[in-house]
């Protein structure tokens, strides 16, 4: 997922197991951990928990437990992170079970897909705003690439025996 900070962050997982346990997501953690090291070659990476809230005390029995297991784990956990949160760069590795991750997922494609479709609009106003959109075109060029879910080529499905890009 891109990020304000430059970086990309790891969403592990978007979508490939819906119903998780704790230890799943604990193995999430460190696999994503990993990737995100040895892969993107982020240091000492980052891993929050998506949930609704910062406080540990938050989120169903999935992610309370997942909270307890990830604080003991031997990775940089630093807690919860909320959906809004991500984007920012507020993780590295963020760790979901499928159904939370593909919703904040979905979340962030269709707001792109709103919000460029709100910036075309905007230019299209009148002779000014369209004078105004030559001068910014690579800027918005660029916004868009970095938005478009296409220019990933495929997303690593990981902790599988055989290599599996989707």
């Amino acid at each position: 997922i891109p990020t304000k900070t430059g970086r990309e962050a790891v969403l592990i997982d978007c979508g490939a197991t819906a119903d998780c346990t704790p230890e799943f997501l604990l193995q999430f953690a460190f696999m994503g951990s990993y990737y995100a090291e040895k892969v993107l070659g982020i240091e000492n990476p980052r891993v929050a928990l998506l949930n609704i809230g910062a406080e540990d005390s938050k989120g169903g029995e999935l992610q309370k437990e997942a909270y307890k297991l990830l604080s003991k784990a031997p990775i940089s956990f630093t807690g919860n992170i909320e959906a809004r949160d991500v984007p920012l760069g507020g993780a590295d590795v963020v760790v979901a079970d499928g159904f939370s991750g593909n919703i904040l997922l979905k979340g962030i494609e269709g707001t792109a897909l709103f919000m460029a479709s709100m910036m075309k609009d905007m230019f299209k106003k009148n002779v000014l705003t369209k004078l105004a959109a030559l001068l910014c075109m690579d800027g918005v060029k660029a916004f868009k690439k970095k938005m478009d879910y296409r220019e990933t080529g495929g997303t690593a499905l990981i902790g599988l025996s055989k290599p599996v890009i989707k």
